[in-house]
């Protein structure tokens, strides 16, 4: 077998294929001679759930990167708000599973590492300059950094090459995703302000700026919001940050005549919350990137002698941190089929009728995802009430419905969410986009009427902590609350003052509201 990219998704497949079937010959290409810093820093719970359970990182995870603390919200209703007076939503203590805040370029060497340690071979730098699909074997050429091509034939080609999409794009598979057209900009930066030190604390202990709690502000996933945009900001182990930048093209604009880079590090330092987090932070400029369009997805993950896993198939949106997650389930369950294939229990019709499988329930996994999260989710983002509302139900409903059986079976890794063909899958699915939309709509509403982020100053939420099983009750149960209320502003109003359009966005803004 041979594996294109040998950092997260490629050298997962390629350690698990060599672990359960040790006399295969596995060959992982890596095209780099080390690998870069890339976004992707932050793991939920069931990437996180991968690597320590499966890969069996727990160690170095603890050792050589940091415990994330969840997610935590910050609005505003004025640029000129201090950090205190901002509307802030997050957990009070810390989680109950699991999840890391990764530098990514040393996580990737380590997998690699363990690749190595099951017995495959790696070829580094090189590249994969073509392919010839045929079955049961397929000839691929190899060039190595001095020129030399060599030539070797394998079963099984699997795509882990990440965004470059080696075999989508020359099988033509690849599309974009046009109905969600977010961008992202995103940069590493030195001296951001500790949002658990002094600066942000105040000095005097006894009588904080910020409400005191018994998990760490710095070390969750920080999201600073607005109208069509959102920034996260994620502490690295070595004491950098990472800061993106995400937005709705069709709702906002990013302000600024100069470079990229240069309207992306002014409009960081204009925000409230931010500008003081980088009031004495250095953007390093050498390790800034953007990304002009980011959902895109393969119209196959997998075919007779390949497949694609991770980014090499599809992504969405970094909203949640899902990346990693897919990564995990696509590498779980292309690895499962492949064993039974290597095992010899799929006869012809057998494999191709898995292989069916597999690409169907992927395929209903990203359009439903899509659709039930995503859509639509950016017009809720400068209100905290409404954001807030969606991150409890979001969160709850994905603990129980899909973290909870995960941990139960791990058989269940292999199954994308909302991608199986049965009843239940199709009745979560239209749960969670018949609230997401219903949230949409309210958001017009308030931009209509004036009430949009009426919340966003001065409101703290203890968010409830979610769990396995039933323990996420209770943060499902707060969301729901704010959404009943916020369906009850709305009632009022109509009865007072009759009707508004809800069925298109109010126009984009330029960095404002805020």
């Amino acid at each position: 077998m041979v594996v294109i990219g040998g950092a997260f998704s490629g050298s997962a497949t390629a350690t698990l294929l060599k672990r359960s079937r040790p006399e295969a010959r596995v060959l992982v290409v890596e095209s780099q001679e080390s690998f870069p810093r890339k976004v992707g820093e932050a793991t939920v719970e069931i990437s996180g759930l991968f690597l320590h359970r499966i890969l069996g990182l727990y160690d170095e995870l603890s050792r050589e990167h940091l415990p994330k603390h969840g997610l935590r919200f910050w609005f505003t209703d004025s640029p000129n708000r201090p950090l205190e007076e901002m509307s802030e939503v997050g957990p009070s203590r810390l989680p109950s599973l699991p999840s890391f805040q990764l530098d990514r370029s040393k996580l990737d060497e380590t997998i690699l590492g363990r690749a190595v340690q099951s017995g495959c071979d790696v070829l580094r730098p090189a590249r994969v300059s073509s392919i010839e699909h045929e079955w049961p074997t397929s000839r691929i050429r190899i060039e190595g950094a001095d020129g030399t091509e060599r030539e070797v034939t394998a079963r099984w080609v699997i795509d882990g090459s990440g965004r470059h999409q080696f075999i989508a794009r020359r099988k033509r598979l690849r599309r974009r995703t046009e109905g969600h057209p977010t961008a992202a900009l995103w940069g590493r930066w030195k001296g951001v302000q500790d949002l658990d030190g002094l600066a942000s604390r105040g000095s005097e202990v006894r009588a904080p700026r910020l409400p005191e709690l018994s998990c760490s502000r710095r070390l969750a996933t920080n999201h600073f919001c607005g109208y069509g945009w959102w920034s996260w900001s994620i502490p690295l182990s070595g004491g950098e940050t990472s800061i993106g930048l995400v937005y709705n093209k069709d709702l906002f604009d990013l302000p600024g005549d100069g470079s990229k880079g240069e309207n992306y590090e002014a409009f960081l330092r204009s925000r409230a919350g931010l500008k003081e987090l980088l009031a004495s932070a250095e953007l390093m400029e050498e390790d800034f990137h953007s990304f002009n369009h980011l959902p895109f997805r393969s119209e196959q993950y997998m075919g007779r002698g390949w497949a694609l896993v991770g980014d090499a198939a599809s992504f969405i949106d970094p909203y949640y941190s899902p990346g990693l997650d897919h990564a995990a389930i696509s590498v779980y369950a292309t690895v499962r089929l492949i064993e039974d294939d290597l095992a010899g229990r799929l006869d012809g019709d057998a494999l191709s009728e898995r292989i069916e499988a597999h690409n169907e329930k992927f395929e209903l996994s990203y359009h439903r995802w899509l659709d039930a999260l995503y859509r639509g989710k950016y017009e809720l983002m400068g209100d905290a009430e409404l954001t807030v509302a969606a991150f409890l139900m979001d969160t709850a409903l994905y603990y129980m419905g899909v973290v909870t059986p995960i941990h139960k079976d791990l058989e269940a890794l292999g199954n994308p969410m909302f991608g199986l063909p049965i009843p239940q899958s199709k009745i979560a699915y239209r749960i969670l986009r018949g609230y997401s939309r219903r949230l949409v709509r309210l958001a017009r509403f308030r931009r209509q009427v004036g009430l949009y982020g009426r919340r966003n100053a001065r409101w703290r939420l203890a968010a409830k902590s979610p769990g396995l099983g039933t323990a996420s009750l209770g943060m499902l149960r707060q969301g729901v609350g704010l959404w009943l209320k916020a369906e009850l502003q709305y009632l009022g109003h109509r009865l007072r003052r009759g009707g508004v359009d809800l069925s298109e966005p109010v126009p984009r803004a330029v960095a404002s509201p805020p």
